[in-house]
């Protein structure tokens, strides 16, 4: 896997992660959810500058070296089977909670959007969509290879976000938390992508001119949600979402895992 971010399948499987790639300010690639290009069997956009003469002249040598991508940073994806009748429950959920609730949260991540308080999980009316959440949880925590013996995870906040039109996330992380993940009850490609920053403070150092964008050169990965789908990631990775152009409301349900130590008393 790539040094930057890697989107990896509910099965494990290959990098999924190039649609578009463009320039915007920040090097940026375009996720799409439902995608079935592997990076190997797509194109990426090129630059609009070419390599100098000599650079071009330069006859290439067969490959001697190995590379080792280390401390990856994998972003994992989910598709909730029969989604349609979840998310109607969920919807209904939501706005009846919206409604007893209509100030939510205040000092949050979200732009002019409702936030609501942070235990639904607790909620019985959520129990069929906490019961998939930990199902996923399970699965990428394996590949975390944690010592069960010492600390288990744990889900400690869950909450709903309604952006309506022209509402949209701060840049932020999640503290304290261990794993985060995003469930997308309502969207079109128009209420706005979740984008996700590259962690690392040393590549921002000295970004080198390009001819073509790779995922060891990109700054930002911006990703087009779908209803049904599932994104969780490790939470200090800094994400944020994009504005909603349309009147449709971004629906979405957000949740973190803590680490829960064994006592050794």
């Amino acid at each position: 896997m790539p040094p930057g971010l890697a989107v990896v399948g509910a099965d494990g499987g290959h990098l999924r992660q190039v649609i578009n790639l463009h320039q915007e300010g920040d090097y940026q690639v375009n996720a799409g959810p439902d995608n079935g290009v592997t990076r190997e069997e797509s194109r990426l956009e090129r630059a609009p500058r070419r390599p100098p003469k000599e650079a071009r002249d330069v006859v290439a040598r067969p490959e001697t070296g190995a590379r080792t991508d280390w401390f990856p940073t994998s972003v994992w994806r989910f598709n909730v089977a029969d989604h349609q009748a979840l998310n109607e429950k969920l919807m209904r959920f939501i706005q009846d909670d919206r409604q007893r609730n209509p100030g939510g949260m205040s000092g949050r991540s979200t732009v002019m959007g409702w936030h609501s308080t942070d235990q639904l999980h607790r909620r019985p009316e959520l129990r069929e969509f906490v019961a998939i959440v930990h199902d996923n949880i399970a699965e990428v925590a394996r590949f975390y290879r944690i010592d069960t013996n010492q600390a288990s995870l744990e889900l400690a906040t869950c909450w709903a976000i309604v952006n309506g039109k022209m509402a949209s996330g701060a840049v932020h992380c999640h503290p304290n938390s261990f794993l985060s993940g995003v469930y997308y009850v309502n969207t079109t490609q128009e209420t706005g992508n979740i984008f996700f920053q590259d962690p690392r403070p040393g590549p921002n150092m000295a970004m080198c001119p390009v001819t073509e964008f790779t995922p060891w050169t990109v700054r930002q990965v911006s990703y087009q949600p779908t209803p049904g789908g599932m994104l969780i990631f490790p939470s200090w990775l800094y994400h944020g979402v994009g504005p909603n152009l349309c009147e449709t409301p971004r629906v979405s349900l957000s949740f973190n895992f803590r680490l829960k130590w064994t006592s050794n008393l």
